[in-house]
């Protein structure tokens, strides 16, 4: 259902030139691990495309990136406001353990400096994160736990948290920096795709298909 209505808004949608047909072909290619034409054309066979259907295929993110960038162009201003804060990338570090009791001690330990965090973290932390030192990013804070999230960002730089449990860990963390997103290309086709899917999904929950005539425009 949702690849029909998505393939539905890409029906008035030009190609792209056919030198970016290439390149995108050749990024294509080099994902697939596909050298050279002869073994697109055998690929091709293989899985049933004329010119026509692959050219349909190949573009198709292409241009269903183009129908979100220009159905929401007006939109993405005020969406990108609406999600900044969870955008911006922030770098921390963090320490989880499974006792309270070991958390307290680690946290007066970093907080006397009797020891850093990255050499805490590398010892004694029962994450993935153990690998790193502890650091963590940088990632947008979106990505993070959402209570971990909140308190990241009110967070000031080089701040140490007293330890708090969070699911099943006790975890101590320390702001390291934050980088403020900006709105650039990259970020605003990322939006349009996103504002797209959730035209898609509203579409597919609007049981009386209002939104449908939008697409047929």
């Amino acid at each position: 259902m949702v690849e029909n209505l998505v393939d539905l808004t890409l029906k008035n949608v030009q190609y792209p030139l056919a030198e970016n047909i290439r390149e995108i072909t050749k990024y294509w290619c080099q994902k697939k691990q596909i050298k050279g034409e002869e073994e697109l054309k055998i690929w091709k066979e293989k899985n049933g495309f004329n010119e026509d259907q692959w050219n349909d295929y190949i573009t198709r993110k292409w241009r269903w990136t183009k129908w979100c960038m220009d159905k929401f162009s007006e939109r993405i201003p005020n969406y990108y406001l609406d999600k900044k804060s969870m955008l911006d990338k922030v770098e921390y570090s963090l320490i989880r353990v499974s006792s309270e009791n070991l958390a307290n001690e680690l946290y007066l330990r970093i907080k006397e400096k009797e020891s850093t965090f990255e050499e805490i973290a590398k010892k004694y932390s029962e994450g993935p994160e153990k690998q790193t030192q502890g650091i963590i990013g940088p990632d947008p804070i979106g990505k993070a736990h959402p209570a971990l999230a909140k308190l990241l960002q009110i967070s000031e730089k080089g701040q140490l948290w007293i330890p708090r449990k969070i699911d099943m860990w006790w975890i101590i963390v320390r702001l390291n920096y934050i980088k403020n997103s900006s709105l650039n290309e990259s970020l605003s086709k990322e939006l349009a795709l996103e504002l797209g899917s959730k035209f898609i999904q509203e579409l597919m929950n609007d049981k009386s298909f209002d939104k449908l005539n939008e697409l047929l425009e």
